[in-house]
């Protein structure tokens, strides 16, 4: 499929590879000519398959057509959406202002610690909870969800104590 007004640029990790201005991929094949790759999801993001490795789409479109990338530099998507890697929609940002950006949607829940059914600690997420209880952040989720017999700590979820 040919798209119009697309650019296409090597990869610097191999010569026969190259991604276009629409996030595509294609691999130069000398006899056949090009050989267009297909991203797939792995968790939360979308790879493509280059030399054996998995490599992140959105790094590679951004790397190729806004900036070359430093290991600090995040991608990201300005409308939300991970698939669509056209480099218009890419926005270079720092991890600090990522997490402004996206926090949001943060899944953490507040952990509450009980005794006489009042609350004596809050934590904002069960990984805290387990930093300052000197206990695994798995223990935490376990004594949240009622998994323990008998707990050290009577922990739950801030949302449960409320019900």
């Amino acid at each position: 499929m040919i798209i119009r007004n697309e650019l296409w640029k090597t990869l610097e990790y191999d010569s026969r590879y190259q991604v276009s201005n629409y996030g595509r991929f294609r691999k130069k094949n000398p006899k056949k000519g090009y050989r267009y790759l297909k991203p797939f999801k792995k968790r939360n993001l979308f790879l493509v398959k280059i030399k054996d490795k998995d490599m992140n789409c959105a790094r590679l479109v951004a790397n190729a057509f806004i900036k070359k990338l430093s290991i600090n530099d995040r991608v990201y998507h300005i409308n939300c959406h991970k698939d669509d890697n056209r480099y218009q929609n890419l926005e270079i940002v720092s991890l600090k202002k990522l997490g402004k950006l996206t926090g949001h949607i943060s899944k953490s829940q507040r952990v509450v610690m009980i005794k006489n059914n009042d609350i004596v600690k809050m934590w904002s997420s069960a990984r805290q909870a387990a930093k300052e209880l000197y206990i695994s952040y798995q223990t935490v989720n376990d004594y949240c969800n009622d998994k323990v017999q008998r707990p050290m700590y009577n922990l739950m979820w801030e949302e449960n104590y409320f019900k």
